[in-house]
C-alpha cells in the first residue's frame, strides 16, 4: 500500500503507473455504422456531406491546437442542448480517420457518449475517478478505427468531488505520454450549468466552445469567457446555424485571432 498527498491509503492498482494501460489495448468494440448514423455520428463517413464541416474543423484543430503541442481539448457549451456532445463525437470520429484519438465523457451527470457509440456495459471513467476501478478495460476501441472511447457507466450526482480528484490529472498526464501521441477530446458539462468544467479545464490544454445560433447569447458567451479565462479558450464552433444554405458547411469554426 502507498499514500497519496492527502495521506489516504491507496490500493496497489491505484498507485500503479497507469501509463501501462494504452488505448490500443482497450477492449475491442464492433463498429455499427447504421447505429452511429442514427445517433447523429457522421464523422467516420468522409463522403457524407454532413461530415464536411467536421473535416474542416479537424484541420483547424490539428494545425492550431495539436501541432503546436496541445493534447487535451475540452469541448463545452453555455447551456444544455447546444450540441457539445454532437460536436465532440463527430470531431473525434473525423480525427480518428487520420490520427489516434481518445474521447472521454466527463459530463458525469448527463453522460451520452457511451450510448451514442453503443459501447458495451462495464466499468466507466466515473468508476476510475471514484477509485472503484482501474483504467484497464474502461476504454473501448472501435474496430477498424483509431478511436478509443471512455464512457460513463452511471450518472454521478457528486461529479464535482470526483473531478476534483487527483486521478483526473493523472489520467490526462498519462494520455499525454501514450505512444502515438493521441489527441484527446473531452465532453464536459456546460459552463453555466455547473462548475465541473472549471475543474476539468485546469488539467486540460484548452477549451472549445460550442455556440448555438439563435439561443446562445452574447452575455452568456462573455460570462463563459470570464469564468474560463480568455487564454484557456482555443476557439468556438457555431452549431445549428439558421443562415446555412444548402451546400454550406456546418459547424462554423472561429479560432483565436491573436
Amino acid at each position: 500500500m502507498s499514500s497519496n498527498a492527502s495521506g489516504m491509503e491507496l490500493p496497489d492498482w491505484a498507485r500503479a503507473p497507469i501509463n501501462r494501460i494504452e488505448p490500443v489495448r482497450a477492449a475491442s468494440l464492433p463498429i455499427d455504422r447504421d447505429r452511429l448514423m442514427r445517433n447523429g455520428i457522421f464523422g467516420f463517413e468522409h463522403l457524407d456531406p454532413r461530415a464536411h464541416g467536421f473535416i474542416l474543423l479537424r484541420a483547424q484543430v490539428l494545425s492550431d491546437f495539436y501541432f503546436p503541442g496541445g493534447r487535451i481539448l475540452a469541448v463545452t457549451s453555455m447551456q444544455t442542448g447546444n450540441g457539445k456532445s454532437y460536436i465532440a463525437a463527430n470531431l473525434a470520429a473525423a480525427l480518428s480517420r487520420i490520427h489516434r484519438t481518445v474521447l472521454i465523457d466527463l459530463d458525469l451527470r448527463r453522460p451520452s457518449i457511451g450510448e451514442r457509440f453503443g459501447v458495451a456495459d462495464g466499468p466507466g471513467i466515473d468508476d476510475y475517478l471514484s477509485g472503484e476501478a482501474s483504467l484497464s478495460g474502461i476504454g473501448q476501441c472501435l474496430d477498424t478505427t483509431d478511436l478509443t472511447v471512455f464512457p460513463v457507466r452511471a450518472t454521478r450526482e457528486n461529479s464535482s468531488s470526483l473531478l476534483a480528484s487527483s486521478r483526473l490529472g493523472a489520467l490526462f498526464a498519462t494520455i499525454r505520454t501514450l505512444p502515438g501521441a493521441p489527441i484527446c477530446l473531452v465532453d464536459t458539462p456546460p459552463v453555466l450549468a455547473l462548475d465541473d468544467i472549471m475543474l476539468i479545464s485546469r488539467s486540460a490544454d484548452a477549451v472549445l466552445l460550442v455556440i448555438e445560433e439563435g439561443r446562445t447569447t452574447g452575455r452568456e458567451i462573455a460570462e463563459a469567457v470570464r469564468l474560463l479565462g480568455e487564454d484557456a479558450i482555443f476557439g468556438s464552433v457555431l452549431n445549428k446555424s439558421m443562415t446555412r444554405r444548402e451546400g454550406d458547411l456546418d459547424p462554423y469554426y472561429q479560432g483565436r485571432t491573436a
